[in-house]
């Protein structure tokens, strides 16, 4: 599919309409994070980064947030042992988490998903062919940001999206 490109108004837009939508769950990031694939795994260590790959129908959980790909790499840090970033990829890799308590969800993919905690927000990031879907919204690009507390996006172009004025 080619993109349009977008103006800065445009992409703007879609920066309030997912903010005022609602945000995660704050209770996901208080939960473990729960992985599994049907292949081989293998670690190894990079100066102080511990390198764990999974391979083959990987499945990454976190509360509500559930990311889904072909192969995954967790790096983790040798001194606080907490997770630096996920990296999950697929044909495509697959982002899904409920929004709030009333039940709505935000659905995205991309050739490669991020997630990472940036300050203390949450941010998943698609690459390459990215889509993110919200309640009414959809928005498509080279690759997207999403900050999952805050729902704000950072884009790289060319986007293009669809708002629609009414409830799905």
């Amino acid at each position: 599919m080619r993109l349009k490109a977008t103006s800065h108004l445009t992409v703007l837009l879609f920066v309030l309409l997912f903010s005022a939508t609602g945000s995660s769950l704050d209770s996901d990031m208080d939960q473990d994070i729960i992985y599994s694939s049907l292949g081989r795994s293998t670690s190894r260590v990079e100066g102080n980064v511990r390198i764990i790959t999974l391979e083959n129908n990987v499945k990454v959980t976190q509360g509500t947030l559930q990311i889904a790909g072909e192969n995954a790499t967790f790096e983790r840090d040798m001194d606080s042992s907490s997770i630096r970033r996920i990296t999950v990829t697929g044909t495509p890799a697959r982002y899904h988490q409920q929004l709030d308590e009333s039940g709505a969800i935000i659905e995205g993919n991309g050739d490669a998903i991020y997630y990472y905690v940036e300050g203390n927000e949450p941010v998943v990031e698609f690459i390459g062919s990215a889509t993110l879907r919200g309640l009414n919204d959809v928005l498509s690009c080279i690759s997207i940001k999403y900050f999952t507390s805050s729902q704000f996006t950072e884009t790289t172009g060319p986007c293009e999206g669809v708002s629609s004025r009414t409830a799905n």
